[in-house]
Order: structure tokens, then C-alpha cells, then sequence
């Protein structure tokens, strides 16, 4: 049922030509330039997870550096899924989501935060009072429901919280809907992490934690093209 009304809103903001997508996917490419200028040279995750996994940190340590990790999405290209499941493999289920939890929402607090006091200037500049207004009204009917959607969408969540953030969405309406959906992410990849490393097949449970968040931006991507 949740899933079929998720579905549902996607094809609502199809339908409506797209007023908020299009500039969430503007600033989605934007957002993966630093992505892609990070992969080259970098050290992979696999091998920090065996790093850690033969040496594990102080658990304050490691939840302090999951935080200051994932609070820094919006600056750095850090994936949040395979990073929650090393948080559930490595603290267990309950330490773990909140440690997540925590650092997502962090890290879309202040995504939203800089766009709110900086971001309606500059897209003031580079568009009509009618585009804006547009984009406005498209925010307060939908907006809520395109951050429940893209939450767990690599890039795409930081780039909505950008988006909403500019466009002057409620503090209130931001926090709720991100914190509920950011818990019920981080459980869920806390979970995948602690069951992983219980059975000896972590490096599996890492690859779906990478897997699945594309499987839902497929999804979601399809979605949108067969309402269109």
C-alpha cells in the first residue's frame, strides 16, 4: 500500500509538466560533477570496511566519524547507504540507525539551511517571478512527498533538499518529513549491515546497499517517463 501511494504521488508530479523536476534534476547533474571528479584516485569503501572490520575504532569514534561523514553529504560525494550498513555492522542495529539517522539528517539540515537564506536570491536571478511562483505552489502541494521519494536516492536527496530549501519550504515540514524517513532509511540499512555481519557476507550486504538505491531511482526515473 505505502509503496502503490508513493507510485502514486511520482505520477502526480509527472503530470503536472514536471515544475519541480526539472530543476531537481538541474541541480542533481550539478551535485554529481564533484562525484565524479572524486572517483578517480579515491580509496574504495570495501577496503575501509576490511580496514575497519580487522581494526575496528572505539565505538564513540566510529559513530562520531559515520556522522561527520554523512552530515557532510552535501559537500562531498559520501554514499549513505554503504556507510549506514557499516554503521549497523559494526555498532548493531539500535546504535547504528541512530548514528545514520543522525548524520543524514545532519547532513540535509544543512543542505536545506544554506539554501533557504542563499538559494532564493539566486534563483531569483536566473528566473521569471512566474517560474518561481510556479515552482512554489508545485513545492507546497508536492514537495513533501518529492522528499519522502528521493530520500533514499543517491544525489537526488541532497539535490531536493536544496530545491525545497530555496523555495522557501516550512522548517517544520522539512524536519518532520525528513527525520521519519531518514529513521526508517537508516533501519533499514542498519538492519542489512548487523544481519551481514552476523552470517559473514558483509561485502555482499555492502553491494545491495549500493544496488538497491539505484534500483529505486530506476524505478522512480520509469515512473516519471510513463506519466509524462
Amino acid at each position: 500500500m505505502a509503496m502503490l501511494q508513493v507510485k502514486t504521488e511520482a505520477s502526480k508530479l509527472a503530470r503536472m509538466n514536471s515544475p519541480l523536476v526539472k530543476p531537481l534534476l538541474l541541480v542533481t547533474v550539478v551535485l554529481i560533477l564533484p562525484l565524479l571528479l572524486f572517483a578517480f584516485g579515491a580509496e574504495s569503501y570495501s577496503s575501509v570496511s576490511e580496514r575497519w572490520q580487522v581494526s575496528p575504532p572505539e565505538p564513540v569514534t566510529l559513530a562520531a566519524a559515520i556522522v561527520a561523514m554523512l552530515a557532510s553529504d552535501v559537500f562531498l560525494p559520501v554514499p549513505s547507504g554503504p556507510i549506514s550498513t557499516l554503521a549497523g555492522s559494526q555498532l548493531g542495529f539500535p546504535l547504528g540507525t541512530v548514528t545514520a539517522a543522525l548524520g543524514m539528517t545532519l547532513g540535509a539540515i544543512i543542505a536545506f539551511g544554506l539554501a533557504r537564506r542563499w538559494g532564493r536570491p539566486l534563483a531569483e536571478r536566473f528566473s521569471s517571478p512566474s517560474q518561481i511562483d510556479q515552482l512554489e505552489s508545485a513545492c507546497q502541494s508536492h514537495g513533501t512527498w518529492m522528499l519522502i521519494i528521493t530520500r533514499p536516492l543517491p544525489v537526488l536527496a541532497e539535490a531536493c533538499a536544496l530545491l525545497v530549501g530555496a523555495l522557501q519550504m516550512r522548517w517544520q515540514q522539512f524536519l518532520s518529513t525528513v527525520l521519519a524517513s531518514n529513521l526508517l532509511i537508516a533501519a533499514t540499512y542498519a538492519l542489512l549491515g548487523q544481519q551481514a555481519s552476523k552470517h559473514g557476507w558483509l561485502p555482499a550486504g555492502l553491494c545491495a546497499s549500493i544496488a538497491l538505491p539505484l534500483i529505486v531511482t530506476w524505478w522512480w526515473r520509469k515512473s516519471i517517463r510513463q506519466e509524462a
